[in-house]
């Protein structure tokens, strides 16, 4: 276990932030194009 927090640590200063924020703006995208999040018929309004 010694070993594996150094070598987190250059990984995680190998990842590019505009990396990860590339990533969280393709998955925001996906998820806009399946719909994940949309509202049910009708919005849940009772009426």
């Amino acid at each position: 276990m010694k070993n594996k927090l150094p070598q987190l640590f250059v990984f995680s200063q190998k990842i590019d932030r505009k990396k990860i924020q590339m990533i969280f703006a393709i998955l925001a995208l996906a998820m806009l194009v399946l719909g994940a999040g949309a509202p049910a018929i009708g919005g849940g309004v009772i009426g």
